[in-house]
């Protein structure tokens, strides 16, 4: 009963964060998605480049009865975007406790679950953090937070302080980097455990911006993962440039099992409504 209120008490707190946020009218509008429990994740294999065994499970927001609609097709205020994203993260510590306390499942799988860094550094972020984690810190060590690190200059000392914490506390600490990338030098100072590129390889722009980048990885003996494959063809080639794991794609059949989410677990979700 203790950790059902201490659920309880965390779900309102995200509840009055979005509420609080609710600014813009795409953000109203998901605040009312949200009332009626129409967000949730989707999760995606990321597999191993050489077994195609999958080794994590990524999760993505996605809003509507259907989950038909992603963060992309809305234009949230920045306050709202924060706010989403550790609902995100509550999310997925509570699906790492399901498949904790599930019966049937060996071992759970690790989450990556994609957040801002300056979400985290954000106030209200930082307070959400500590709670999670006083909360189940034994689910939240199956998390695998994928940081954009993106914050101004004077945010620097809280950012590695949070870096630390991190890596504390989950089960690794992944980087998501744009290409061309501008922060080659943070990330060599901090090392993650490994970075997320995603880009397609069919632009000649695209691939003349990842080779170097790919040599720089290699240089400092970084793992990476392919966060867009579109073909077979293109897995090869990304397994050719070094990287070690890659994002299940549409034509692929997928071998792992299903996840249960929120939504499939009816009971335990309302119950976190109560």
């Amino acid at each position: 009963m203790a950790n059902l209120n201490a659920h309880q008490l965390m779900l309102k707190k995200l509840s009055v964060l979005l509420e609080q946020h609710a600014t813009t009218g795409d953000d109203r509008l998901i605040l009312d998605v949200f009332k009626q429990k129409h967000i949730d994740h989707v999760y995606q294999a990321i597999r191993d480049v050489k077994t195609a065994e999958p080794v994590y499970q990524h999760a993505a927001l996605r809003f509507g009865n259907q989950g038909q609609y992603s963060e992309r097709d809305f234009n949230f205020s920045e306050g709202m975007r924060f706010s989403l994203a550790l609902y995100s993260l509550f999310m997925a510590q509570h699906q790492a406790r399901i498949q904790l306390d599930s019966p049937t499942q060996n071992q759970p799988d690790k989450i990556v679950v994609p957040i801002d860094a300056n979400a985290l550094l954000w106030r209200q972020g930082h307070e959400a953090l500590q709670q999670m984690l006083a909360l189940d810190k034994r689910a939240f060590r199956y998390l695998v937070p994928l940081l954009k690190v993106n914050v101004r200059e004077k945010a620097h000392p809280p950012l590695i302080s949070l870096l630390a914490r991190i890596r504390s506390h989950t089960a690794a600490l992944w980087f998501d980097i744009a290409v061309p990338c501008e922060q080659l030098e943070f990330i060599q100072k901090h090392r993650p455990d490994c970075v997320k590129l995603s880009l397609s390889l069919e632009k000649r722009e695209n691939r003349q911006h990842l080779m170097p980048l790919v040599q720089v990885l290699h240089t400092l003996k970084l793992s990476w993962v392919a966060g867009q494959v579109s073909s077979n063809g293109e897995l090869s080639q990304y397994r050719l440039l070094g990287a070690s794991h890659y994002f299940e794609y549409d034509s692929e059949t997928s071998t792992s099992e299903p996840v249960k989410t929120l939504a499939d677990d009816e009971q335990d979700f309302d119950a976190l409504w109560v």
